[in-house]
């Protein structure tokens, strides 16, 4: 009897284990639809966002090397098929990518979650929020998904798978 408990006890033990080393969540991966922001009658293209193997700390600059994961978008416009490498905003007390905006206290609060390509950034909310853009108007999103590319300015992604 008293190896049943330790062998019971053990293996509730490696199911917490399991539990713990389980991944969260990926926000990223799907297909989205890409929207001028204010309408969505017309689609402008499709992205799709693919999680990616996590790099190597040794592999990034000191700055980077606090968040591991990568994904790759991949953008099919006009037969031109382009792919680009995303990471996730910085969030660190050195570097918090997410004040710029005024967004710190959403994103401590688990409401706003932002990718950066680079060129562009796009960015999860919950759907039909008011964002405020430092030095720009607010807009309402109301899928809750948003990018706002160099010399393109805002968009409104949807998930459509």
């Amino acid at each position: 009897m008293k190896y049943f408990f330790l062998i019971l006890t053990a293996i509730v033990f490696s199911d917490t284990l399991k539990a713990q080393k389980t991944a969260t969540a990926d926000l990223w991966s799907g297909e989205y639809a890409v929207y001028p922001t204010g309408d969505l009658s017309k689609s402008a293209g499709n992205l799709t966002i693919v999680k990616l193997p996590d790099l190597k700390a040794d592999d990034l600059p000191v700055k980077l090397q606090t968040d591991l994961e990568r994904w790759t978008i991949i953008s099919e416009q006009e037969a031109k098929k382009d792919s680009t490498m995303v990471r996730r905003f910085l969030f660190t007390p050195e570097n918090d990518e997410y004040k710029e905006f005024g967004w710190t206290g959403l994103h401590k609060a688990g409401k706003m979650n932002c990718i950066d390509g680079g060129h562009f950034f796009i960015c999860q909310t919950e759907a039909n929020t008011t964002v405020d853009l430092r030095g720009d108007k607010a807009f309402l999103t109301k899928t809750g998904v948003f990018g706002i590319w160099l010399h393109h300015g805002l968009v409104t992604l949807k998930k459509v798978k």
